[in-house]
């Protein structure tokens, strides 16, 4: 059956790598972002220090009605970097002495705090804290609004351009994916076309990269295989018509010293000697189903839906007769509508062999089984003698086989195609575990995985 990816690699490593890049920009801007910050609460911290520290000095140099003068003046001074600063001195209780504020905002003078706060007016701003004298209290803050806008435009190019390197990576990777994924398509393509019996394509183009290197040898080494087993199949051919036709020649003088003849023992001589040309034949064409099937295995062409049922019955009402006639019971138990995909020949061919081989080996007053199942399952059992021990790893090789009960000949090969035609649909057969007789399932391959058996 043709194997169909359930994903594509190449695909899969092209989103794998849009999405690297996008969390790795990702992480990126937020390292950014937090630097940006914690540069910005430095500056902040700095700023605020560096007027704190000048105002105590004032204080201590001028006294208080001097720190009064100089921190008006430095309200009513706009900055250039837009951090407007804000002041206030207070006594202890909240009771503010100078400052635009209603309120003493919630930080601790006594242990000098300082950090983000937002104002009575609602100002976000960074202050610091201060005890200048027992009773007395300063805080000087800074607006940061300038530096938040600044960190939402670094953060907005920064996005754009993260968002225009997704788009060229995404861009690129799909191109490229789509280039690889028609040369891989190619590739593939070839090995299909061998395998449906078809003639690859050789691309005679010069080699640019190792992908091109790997199609050059993969279609050689395809081209080659699609040869060999053409020669092979011809070959075969060929010798099977070479081996048949003076085979059959010497039939029919067979049949004519047999007619010309009227003592007995020199027809018996004759009749016995027909029956093993026809055994020869029938062993060529046995051998010949074998390695067509073998051949094709994973080959879809010519399979169709065929009802399993019905073609089981059918079957059982031709060897329903043989087996009255040899002493043997023959029960069915077959599920009505089961379909397999496959070749009506060969699935007729394949019951035969079961039914036969069981057919073959049991005595007078055994019986044999046949079941249908959903899946489908095919299982035939019986309670003859059953296989040996010795035997059984090798029951499915060729020219591999019992004593049959009934004294007939056999060439060990029924079996073995058995195997190949449950191959060629995709099926696997096993020799179960029985207590008495041979007991012999088909079934698909999933269904062997699934209960964890084994052929």
């Amino acid at each position: 059956m043709p194997i169909e990816p359930s994903g594509s690699l190449v695909k899969r490593w092209v989103r794998a790598a849009i999405g690297i890049t996008v969390i790795a920009l990702g992480l990126l801007l937020a390292v950014t972002i937090m630097q940006s910050w914690r540069a910005s609460e430095s500056a902040l911290s700095q700023a605020v220090d560096t007027d704190m520290a000048g105002l105590v000095d004032i204080y201590a140099s001028g006294g208080l009605d001097e720190l009064k003068l100089r921190l008006g003046d430095r309200t009513a001074l706009a900055t250039l970097d837009g951090r407007q600063p804000h002041y206030m001195l207070g006594q202890v209780g909240d009771q503010i002495i100078v400052g635009d504020q209603g309120g003493w905002p919630p930080l601790s003078p006594t242990n000098s705090e300082e950090g983000f706060v937002t104002l009575t007016d609602g100002t976000n701003v960074y202050a610091r804290a201060t005890r200048l004298a027992p009773e007395l209290d300063l805080l000087v803050a800074r607006e940061y609004a300038p530096d938040t806008a600044a960190i939402q435009r670094l953060a907005a190019i920064f996005l754009a351009t993260a968002g225009a390197i997704v788009l060229v990576v995404s861009l690129l990777g799909w191109s490229v994916a789509k280039r690889l994924s028609k040369r891989i398509t190619t590739i593939s393509g070839a090995f299909r076309e061998a395998e449906l019996g078809g003639e690859p394509v050789l691309d005679q183009s010069a080699p640019r990269d190792e992908i091109d290197v790997l199609a050059a040898h993969s279609s050689r080494a395809i081209a080659r295989c699609a040869a060999l087993a053409r020669t092979h199949r011809h070959m075969t051919d060929h010798i099977a018509h070479e081996i048949r036709t003076p085979l059959t020649h010497l039939e029919n003088r067979l049949v004519s010293w047999q007619r010309a003849t009227d003592n007995p023992a020199e027809r018996e001589t004759f009749e016995r000697g027909r029956q093993d040309i026809r055994s020869v034949v029938t062993m060529l064409d046995s051998l010949l189903d074998i390695a067509a099937s073998e051949a094709r295995v994973g080959d879809c062409t010519g399979l169709k839906d065929v009802n399993l049922s019905a073609l089981a019955e059918s079957l059982v009402e031709l060897y329903e007769g043989s087996a009255e006639e040899a002493g043997i019971t023959f029960r069915t138990q077959i599920a009505p509508g089961v379909v397999l995909r496959g070749e009506q020949m060969q699935l007729t061919r394949l019951l035969s062999n079961l039914l036969d081989n069981a057919l073959k080996y049991v005595p007078r007053g055994g019986e044999v089984r046949l079941v249908i199942g959903a899946g489908p399952v095919i299982a035939v059992s019986d309670n003859g003698p059953g296989i040996e021990a010795a035997l059984r790893p090798f029951v499915f090789d060729r020219f591999r086989s019992g004593t049959p009960s009934q004294g007939t000949t056999s060439h060990g090969l029924g079996l073995a195609l058995a195997r190949a035609i449950a191959l060629r649909h995709d099926m696997r057969i096993a020799l179960m575990d029985s207590d008495k007789g041979a007991h012999f399932v088909i079934k698909p391959h999933a269904l062997w995985d699934q209960e964890g058996d084994s052929a």
